[in-house]
């Protein structure tokens, strides 16, 4: 729909809907277009809600809100509902960062430990400086979520041996801009939020952000909702969050002002935040076209970022060339769908055909059929005309409860709990699953999958971590190959290399720097994976 009739904005408004009327359109972005992004904004059909700010150099063009800043108590978004922004607080780390740079404060390119005497982490490789720690090359893995927003976790990095050089490969690192986050305290001799608040937020009016998730924004900011792997929703935890990696919450029109900022290319009202050489640094593509906290796209045309945490989710896209921007924050799921038509409506491009609505669930019937092990042995999978799918073996059938998107699982079987992971081929057709330690093939689709090694057995199960962060791994076996799926997660598994006894890490890329280590057996099964240092327990869990 191109615009809201009279009784569409009636039900709009009875559902929940807020839509903002914009200030008077010009130079990029046409009104025909302003028009159009509200009336998607409004037509989003999930209940929690969204805000989504459009900005020219000048000023904002649009506010739209769409859904609920809670569900339960039907309270709709506003303008002043704030959002958790998540990943896009990386870039505000870096800009904090640039101008320690343009005071000779920091050095970019040297080591980090000059500024964080206590980061130490072992191998012969040369040292990490901000540089790799900015552009995510410093060969360290994601995220540690036991020691996430605490100091300890530059110890915890001192445990870490990196597999690469600073700057050879590219890996995404929430840990590298938390420790950039302590090496800026050190550098101004301050809590980092009053860092971020005094160099950043006041001097663009950012007066509704707020530089860390506490308790003090309880009930003061939109509850956040996640995706259950089945498909559903729930309530996301709550957990404070002070880290420079994602930890800021702020507002559609405080981030459409922090946006101009980044079309002006560092300028203010104030003055500027960063000098022109310091921004063109920040927005120099390095490896997979990442910068500094931004990923630089379009030949450097556009800067963006994506942002999720505890449910929240937002987006950034700054097209410096057109001078439009648009900032999207929800507190839940963000269609990229949607998404990717409001930056190519706002463009004038088309839009991105890898930026549809996430694949649908397929329906029970799917999974069933006949299925062959190693040994000749018989697995059956079949749906009754509920949906309802269980699994047959050696005689005894047990219910199933739909895990993932290709996941099932069994619970309170006299084997233990166990999950089912089945694959498709290209057509999307059931080709295989995986029954914890042992695969079968669908009966007619090729040669039942080779025996599992007897070693690959005992670390076969579920593992997690207590908190709210998790995280949570199943690790079974496909075709004599150990596998990882996270365990709330949709997302495709990874396979397993063997780097030693009990030790393993991510087969592709192979210098990825997660690994993974098994201990403490217990009738014969392994009751510990450490992930990248995090430990995780084997849980009686599909």
């Amino acid at each position: 729909m191109s615009r809201l009739s009279r009784l569409g904005l009636a039900l709009a408004l009875s559902l929940g809907l807020a839509v903002a009327a914009p200030v008077s359109a010009a130079g990029p972005v046409s009104q025909a277009a302003i028009a159009e992004v509200r009336a998607m904004v409004a037509a989003a059909p999930d209940p929690w809600g969204l805000a989504v700010a459009v900005t020219d150099r000048d000023r904002t063009l649009l506010v739209a809100m769409h859904g609920y800043a809670d569900i339960a108590a039907r309270t709709p978004v506003t303008a002043d509902t704030r959002f958790a922004i998540g990943s896009i607080s990386k870039s505000f780390t870096a800009i904090t960062l640039m101008q320690f740079a343009d005071e000779g404060r920091f050095d970019p390119d040297a080591p980090i430990a000059r500024y964080l005497p206590d980061f130490h982490p072992r191998g012969a490789f040369p040292a990490i400086t901000g540089d790799a720690l900015l552009t995510h090359t410093a060969g360290l893995p994601n995220y540690l979520a036991d020691v996430a927003s605490m100091r300890f976790a530059i110890a915890a990095t001192n445990a870490l041996e990196p597999r690469y050089a600073p700057g050879a490969h590219f890996w995404y690192s929430n840990l590298g801009y938390q420790l950039l986050g302590y090496a800026a305290e050190r550098i101004e001799g301050q809590p980092f939020a009053l860092v971020l608040k005094r160099r950043v937020l006041d001097r663009l009016g950012m007066a509704a952000t707020v530089p860390q998730i506490d308790d003090r924004l309880r009930g003061r900011i939109a509850t956040s909702y996640a995706r259950s792997p089945d498909g559903s929703y729930h309530a996301a935890p709550w957990f404070p969050y002070l880290a420079a990696d994602g930890a800021i919450v702020s507002t559609a029109g405080d981030m459409a002002a922090y946006a101009r900022m980044l079309l002006a290319r560092g300028d203010a009202p104030g003055g500027r935040l960063i000098s022109e050489r310091a921004f063109a640094r920040l927005a120099t593509a390095r490896l997979d076209d990442y910068g500094y906290g931004f990923d630089v796209l379009d030949g450097g045309r556009v800067l963006a970022h994506s942002g999720s945490i505890a449910g929240f989710q937002a987006y950034l896209h700054a097209d410096l060339g057109q001078g439009m921007a648009v900032v999207l924050l929800g507190n839940g799921p963000i269609d990229p769908g949607l998404r990717g038509r409001i930056i190519a409506r706002l463009s004038g491009k088309a839009p991105d055909k890898a930026s549809g609505a996430p694949k649908p669930f397929a329906e029970p019937s799917s999974f069933a059929g006949h299925f062959i092990g190693p040994r000749g042995e018989r697995l059956d999978i079949a749906a009754d005309a509920s949906g309802q799918l269980a699994a047959t073996r050696d005689g005894a059938t047990v219910p199933l409860v739909r895990l993932t998107r290709d996941g099932w699982g069994a619970y309170l079987t006299p084997q233990g709990p166990h999950s089912l992971i089945f694959f498709r081929d290209a057509a999307g057709a059931v080709t295989d699953v995986s029954d914890g330690a042992t695969g079968y093939a669908k009966a007619g689709s090729g040669p039942p999958p080779p025996e599992t090694p007897a070693a690959y057995r005992a670390l076969v199960g579920r593992y997690m971590a207590h908190g709210e962060e998790g995280p949570g791994v199943r690790i079974f076996v496909r075709n004599g190959r150990l596998m990882m799926a996270y365990a709330d997660s949709n997302a495709p598994p990874d396979m397993l290399a063997e780097d030693g006894p009990g030790r393993f890490r991510l087969a592709e890329p192979a210098y990825a720097p997660e690994e993974l280590v098994f201990d403490t057996s217990i009738d014969g099964r392994a009751q510990r994976l450490r992930l990248s240092g995090v430990p995780l327990y084997r849980v009686d869990l599909p």
